[in-house]
């Protein structure tokens, strides 16, 4: 076997594990934003309130960003879930990434 045709062998078998990867990528994001969506269907009246009037969210609109992070969504996904800021977002990934930090664990 050439060298050319080795070569081709080895660059179908990357791509061919760049899609797995890929691919898995998806499904574990899927499997993130599935579990947020059924926490937060459960969520009782009372909390689904997460904004006040002025725009800031309330202890549960926080509690649901915390737990938004916890299942693994992005900033930018929890910027277009809540309908609030990337900026917003980010600083309240950063408070909640130092009192994740902070914690005792268990």
């Amino acid at each position: 076997m050439d060298a050319t045709t080795v070569s081709e062998i080895q660059a179908i078998a990357e791509a061919a594990r760049a899609q797995e990867d890929g691919a898995r990528k998806l499904a574990e994001r899927a499997e993130r934003l599935l579990t947020l969506i059924t926490k937060q269907a459960a969520q009782s009246p009372e909390t689904a309130d997460l904004k006040r009037a002025d725009g800031r969210l309330t202890e549960a609109g926080v509690a649901a960003v915390n737990a938004a992070f916890e299942a693994g969504a992005t900033v930018t996904e929890v910027s277009k879930q809540f309908g609030i800021h990337v900026s917003a977002a980010s600083n309240r990934r950063t408070i909640w990434l130092a009192h994740k930090a902070n914690s005792p664990k268990a």
